[in-house]
């Protein structure tokens, strides 16, 4: 994971757009946007100045899954801080 900032006024580092911290690779999450729904986070990348993470879907809507195909390695969804809740392992979404 590269170096971050909270700091959305920054411009030395990517910046992280949530409250918490940046969930670790294999954590659950909910994409609360889209109705994209819980998922799991793969890898992190970076957008326009900003840190986001990768996550596969469980089980996104049809909408998803008709413009990306199935979830899987080679779709993974990038979602930023502002975009999504940590979640505990075990918790519905």
């Amino acid at each position: 994971m590269p170096p971050y900032t909270r700091d959305l006024a920054a411009n030395d580092q990517v910046k992280w757009s949530a409250e918490f911290e940046v969930p670790e690779i294999g954590t659950d999450i909910l994409v609360r946007i889209n109705g994209i729904g819980r998922a799991k986070v793969v890898g992190y990348a970076t957008q326009d100045g900003y840190l986001g993470v990768m996550c596969e879907p469980y089980n996104p809507p049809d909408w998803w899954v008709r413009q990306n195909g199935l979830p899987g390695p080679a779709n993974a969804a990038l979602a930023f801080g502002a975009e999504i809740s940590r979640i505990q392992t075990g918790e519905g979404a």
